[in-house]
C-alpha cells in the first residue's frame, strides 16, 4: 500500500508554529495550502480551488518558518492522514483530513503577493544566480570545512612539540668551530692521503 501525495500551490496564511521554549520540545508548523483544481465549471458560484491543511516538524517546519510567507509558493511531498477528534459535550466525533509533509521545495512566486511581504530568496534561487566558477568555489570551501572538521575529530590531544632554543652569539661560534674541527683532516691523515696519491700517480 502507498501513501504519497506531492501538491504544488501557494500558502493561504502565515504558516504557524507551536514550538515552546523547552529545548526538547518538538517544532511543529501547520498552514493551509491553496490549490487550484485547473478548470473552470459552469456553475460560477462552484469552488475552484482548494484548502489543504498542512502540518511539518522539525528541520522542515524551521524551513518552512524562514523562508515562507502568505502567498508563497511550494512543491511539498508528503502522507495523507485522517485524524478524529471529539469536542467536549458532543456526542459525534468530528473527522478532518491534512497533509503531512515529508519534503518541500521553494518555488519562484509567480505574480504579485497580495500582503506585499519581501520574501527571502530560497537556497535553490541562490544557487541558481550563482556562476560556474562561484559554484566551483563554494564546493571547495564546503569539502575544506568538512576536512577541517574531520581532522579536527581525529587528532583530539594536542600535539606536543619541543620549544626552539635561543643559543646566544658564543654559543654559535663555539658550535661552528667544533664543526671545522669535524670537517678538517689530522696532520696524519694529510700524509697517508699524499703516500696515496703518489703511489697512484707512480
Amino acid at each position: 500500500m502507498i501513501n504519497k501525495v506531492v501538491l504544488v500551490g501557494r500558502l493561504a496564511n502565515a504558516p504557524k508554529t507551536n514550538q515552546h521554549s523547552s529545548k526538547n520540545s518538538v517544532q511543529c508548523v501547520t498552514f493551509p495550502i491553496a490549490i487550484e483544481r485547473g478548470y473552470k465549471p459552469r456553475d460560477e458560484q462552484a469552488q475552484t480551488v482548494d484548502f489543504l491543511h498542512c502540518k511539518a516538524f522539525n528541520k522542515t517546519a524551521a524551513n518552512i518558518l524562514q523562508y515562507c510567507r502568505k502567498g508563497s509558493t511550494v512543491c511539498v511531498t508528503g502522507q495523507i492522514h485522517s485524524n478524529r477528534y471529539q469536542k467536549p459535550g458532543e456526542d459525534k466525533p468530528q473527522y478532518f483530513t491534512e497533509i503531512l509533509i515529508e519534503s518541500i521545495k521553494f518555488l519562484p512566486n509567480f505574480g504579485a503577493i497580495k500582503t506585499g511581504d519581501i520574501l527571502p530568496q530560497t537556497p535553490d534561487e541562490i544557487w541558481s544566480e550563482l556562476s560556474d566558477a562561484e559554484k566551483t568555489h563554494t564546493i571547495l570551501l564546503a569539502k575544506e570545512k568538512l576536512v577541517k572538521q574531520m581532522i579536527a575529530d581525529q587528532n583530539t590531544a594536542p600535539i606536543e612539540t619541543e620549544p626552539v632554543k635561543v643559543i646566544t652569539d658564543d654559543e654559535s661560534h663555539e658550535l661552528l668551530k667544533s664543526l671545522d674541527t669535524l670537517t678538517n683532516d689530522t696532520p696524519q691523515e694529510k700524509a697517508e692521503d699524499e703516500t696515496k696519491e703518489a703511489a697512484v700517480l707512480s
